[in-house]
């Protein structure tokens, strides 16, 4: 009964971890794609009186200070979120490490 119990214990976390994980990587490619697609010529700078993509593109400061916060959300997020998708999945990782 004992081993039964553990098997499943370890088959909600394997779970648990698995839908993590499927969050936690939507989560970081929604925020890329989110900038890819509302930012097609990042990255904004200023140039002269106003703000320009790497086209020339003309953008108002609402717009760089947007960039600006999703620039700095990502470089936030995809680091944490890579180390935590590790953490979760150091297991997998490591049994399929031998088998090449």
């Amino acid at each position: 009964m004992s081993q039964l119990n553990d098997e499943a214990e370890k088959t909600r976390k394997t779970r648990w971890r698995r839908n993590a994980s499927i969050v936690i990587a939507a989560m970081m490619g929604i925020l890329f794609f989110y900038g890819l697609i509302r930012f097609p010529d990042a990255p904004l700078h200023v140039c002269g009186d106003s703000y320009c993509g790497k086209q020339g593109q003309p953008h108002t400061q609402r717009q760089f200070e947007d960039f600006e916060i999703w620039q700095n959300t990502l470089a936030w997020v995809w680091p944490i979120g890579m180390l935590v998708l590790y953490i979760l999945n150091r297991d997998r990782i490591r049994s399929r490490g031998g088998k090449r």
